[in-house]
């Protein structure tokens, strides 16, 4: 199974004075029975929220030094097996200094963005933000850099305008002949449960138009509102979407798995679903309980990636 959104470059830093309790645990998650790759982030919040939630001071903040000393921590510790296949990913790009670094953390091996996080930055409006607050020009000049390195661009906490707006710049970059990726990493659909994080049928429809995939995720409160039978309402976060488009070509899973958060870590513990060490097995029996046959359940835990993201990077 390939994990559309899991924070790993995150917690490797922010257990990068003991990256050795980290092998274990990886260990039990990233083989051959669970999960084998994926979209792997470095993600990045308000100075405050850093501080308070993973105990990153402000000094620290700075995405190229942090994306190196990541990368150097995964080769000399072996902390991801050298088989899996993955891409990292930056969640939040409020500390980027000028457009001309998209190059340098190119270079280092990003290759997926969250152009903002929850609140609006310097790019554009983030779910939590101004809801009129869109696109901005820099947030164009971005998008088109993006583009043009051929970087995948994740719209899933983007505002309602912002993620419209990102659309509309992307099909008109498509018309000049460039290859825009865009996806929703992890986000579940407003139908059902509606929250600002979550997306209108409207919304899924026009990532399947560009070619993206939708990373179903199985955070409990992106799947239902009423704190039951989770499993059940996830399902239906599936179904939905396979019924809205009409097959299972734009469905994707991601965990984005919150064990590693020192804040409250009893509450991040139980944020998510389905156990960790087994999520594979754990989604694979409950599709085929629902009717999903092998060539869809393929798909949907492996496949539609590879095609949809990988091949096109």
């Amino acid at each position: 199974m390939f994990d559309l959104h899991y924070d790993l470059l995150t917690q490797i830093y922010i257990n990068k004075e003991n990256p050795e309790n980290l092998k274990k645990y990886f260990k039990k998650i990233y083989n051959k029975q669970n999960i084998v790759g994926g979209i792997f982030n470095l993600f990045y919040m308000s100075q405050k929220e850093m501080k308070e939630e993973l105990n990153i001071e402000p000094q620290e903040i700075d995405i190229i030094k942090n994306l190196k000393l990541v990368k150097e921590l995964i080769e000399k510790y072996n902390l991801i097996p050298k088989e899996a296949k993955y891409i990292m990913g930056i969640e939040g790009l409020d500390y980027l200094d000028k457009i001309e670094d998209i190059d340098k953390i190119y270079k280092l091996g990003v290759r997926s963005v969250n152009i903002l996080w929850n609140n609006n930055n310097k790019f554009g409006g983030g779910a939590r933000g101004d809801k009129n607050q869109g696109l901005t020009k820099l947030g164009e000049e971005l998008i088109k850099k993006l583009v043009q390195k051929n970087v995948a661009i994740d719209v899933s906490h983007a505002n309602t305008k912002t993620f419209y707006d990102i659309i509309k710049y992307c099909k008109k970059l498509k018309k000049e002949n460039l290859n825009p990726i865009v996806f929703a990493s992890h986000s579940n659909c407003k139908t059902i449960c509606n929250v600002p994080r979550n997306l209108t049928d409207n919304q899924i429809k026009e990532i399947a138009n560009l070619g993206g995939i939708i990373g179903v995720v199985e955070i409990k409160q992106f799947c239902s509102l009423k704190n039951n039978n989770y499993k059940q309402k996830y399902i239906e976060h599936i179904n939905h979407i396979k019924k809205l488009l009409g097959g299972v070509n734009n469905i994707c899973i991601s965990t984005d798995n919150m064990e590693y958060y020192k804040i409250e870590p009893e509450k991040y513990k139980t944020m998510n679903i389905f156990k960790q060490s087994r999520v594979k097995e754990e989604i694979k029996e409950l599709l085929k309980k629902n009717g999903y046959s092998n060539e869809e359940i393929e798909k949907i835990l492996y496949k539609n990636f590879e095609a949809k993201i990988l091949q096109r990077l």
